[in-house]
C-alpha cells in the first residue's frame, strides 16, 4: 500500500527559509544605498529651494529701494542697508545681513528694519552672503547655502537693479 504524505517537511521550511534570507541580504545594500540616495536629494532641493526663497526676497525689497549705503564700486560686502519708500510716503530702512547685530547666529540670514526685531530668512544655513556694488544702481548678490544635516550646497547668484535711485 502507498500512502500519500501532504505537508511541508522541515527540510523544504530551511530551504525556504535560507533562500529568503540571501534575497533579503542581497537585498539590504540596495535599500540603504536608495535611502541615502533619497535623503541626499531632499537635502540638495532644501538647499536650493531656501537660497531661492532668501534670493527672491533680497532681489523684491532690492528692486525697490530708494536709497542704498554705497561703499567704493567694486568692493564686496556681507552687509547691505537701503532704503524703501512706501506707496503711503513712508520710508522704511532695512539691513540685509549674515548674523546678528551681536555677532550670533552667524549662519542665518535676517533681514532687519530700523526700528523692530530682525526677522530670519534662513535658519542655520547661509555659508557666505556676498553685495558688489557696480553703478549705476547695480547690485550683484552670491549667496551660498549648505543643508547642516547632508553637507549639500546650492550656490545662487544674481544682479539686480535699483528701479527708484534718483539720477
Amino acid at each position: 500500500m502507498s500512502r500519500q504524505r501532504s505537508g511541508v517537511a522541515l527540510v523544504e521550511i530551511l530551504l525556504g527559509l535560507g533562500l529568503t534570507a540571501l534575497l533579503l541580504q542581497a537585498l539590504f545594500p540596495l535599500l540603504a544605498t536608495s535611502l541615502l540616495a533619497w535623503n541626499t536629494a531632499v537635502a540638495r532641493l532644501t538647499a536650493h529651494q531656501t537660497a531661492r526663497m532668501a534670493m527672491e526676497s533680497m532681489t523684491r525689497e532690492l528692486r525697490l529701494a530708494s536709497a542704498v549705503s554705497w561703499p567704493p564700486p567694486g568692493q564686496a560686502d556681507s552687509r547691505i542697508q537701503f532704503q524703501v519708500r512706501q506707496a503711503s510716503g513712508q520710508v522704511d530702512r532695512l539691513t540685509f545681513q549674515l548674523g546678528s547685530s551681536t555677532g550670533q547666529n552667524g549662519r542665518t540670514l535676517y533681514r532687519v528694519p530700523a526700528s523692530g526685531q530682525p526677522s530670519p530668512l534662513t535658519q542655520d544655513m547661509v555659508d557666505s552672503l556676498v553685495f558688489l556694488f557696480q553703478p549705476p544702481g547695480r547690485i550683484r548678490i552670491s549667496l551660498t547655502v549648505t543643508d547642516p544635516t547632508a553637507r549639500v550646497a546650492a550656490v545662487a547668484e544674481t544682479s539686480v537693479t535699483c528701479l527708484n535711485l534718483p539720477d
